[in-house]
């Protein structure tokens, strides 16, 4: 499947542009931040669907959260690039499909799983016209999801959706940054498809009733193969950072499950320490 992380990655040809914004922002006041991730420890194992996790954003995640004692369900179109120890894991299920496979995604939505998480989004080059992702949401998932709930059949209780400050924050929560600003107008002039799948995808599922699927649309800077650092989720223009570790995402979204800070929010998340 389609993994956002490669969108992301076109940020590294605008570093020196950055470095060069940075000492041109005025400092800014900081909302307060999460607690630091220092470990991964959860304090309850909790039954996740996993969407993108052969992506290295998803296979992060995945070595975190099994790290951490939680059952994975994974939904990939080729679960054999997963690696061979996530495939034979004793808390792993996966199951094979496409995005039209609306009898699969059932299947895992019916898995007893209670959270979802997911890193699905367009790739660069772009390898599928218009918006699939954003598609598949609100065609096959977000729908069946809705079904299955009133049905009783889905425990999903809670949806972490990814996507990128590219799509801007419901309830004006984001404020003007030069920096952003700028970042967002590259991507869209020369990456317009990439563009309008991720703002989609933020708002497909911002639109979703929260009291009926509470959900966080958690947006993503550039993102890094570093160790886990320091982490602050912000909104655009207050504080949100350029760069973070899919290490550190991974322990900052372990760390939501269990303080649920964030729903029905799109927070930003970025490391400590960057404009």
């Amino acid at each position: 499947m389609m993994q956002l992380n490669e969108t992301i990655a076109i940020f590294n040809h605008l570093a020196d542009c950055f470095r060069f914004l940075n000492g041109l922002l005025q400092s800014q006041d900081h909302v307060a931040c999460l607690p630091r991730p220092s470990s991964a420890s959860a304090k309850m194992p909790h039954h996740i669907i996993l969407l993108g996790a052969t992506g290295p954003s998803g296979l992060a995640f995945a070595e975190t959260a099994l790290a951490s004692g939680h059952q994975l369900t994974i939904y990939a179109r080729n679960p054999t690039k997963l690696p061979s120890t996530t495939q034979s894991h004793a808390n792993v299920n996966t199951i094979k499909g496409e995005f039209s496979d609306s009898d699969k995604v059932k299947e895992a939505l019916t898995s007893g799983a209670t959270i979802l998480v997911s890193f699905l989004g367009p790739s660069v080059p772009l390898k599928e016209k218009g918006t699939p992702v954003t598609s598949f949401y609100t065609k096959t998932i977000f729908p069946s999801l809705l079904e299955l709930k009133k049905s009783g059949d889905s425990k999903i209780e809670r949806i972490l959706i990814c996507s990128t400050p590219s799509f801007p924050s419901p309830n004006n929560h984001d404020s003007f940054s030069p920096l952003w600003f700028f970042c967002v107008s590259c991507i869209r002039i020369f990456f317009k498809a990439a563009w309008d799948e991720v703002r989609g995808i933020g708002a497909a599922t911002s639109s979703l009733d929260v009291k009926e699927i509470p959900w966080t649309v958690f947006r993503v800077p550039m993102l890094t193969n570093g160790d886990p650092k320091a982490t602050k989720a912000r909104f655009v223009g207050k504080g949100a950072g350029l760069v973070l570790s899919r290490k550190s995402l991974a322990v900052w979204l372990l760390q939501e499950l269990e303080e649920q800070k964030w729903i029905g929010m799109c927070p930003a998340v970025s490391e400590e320490g960057w404009i």
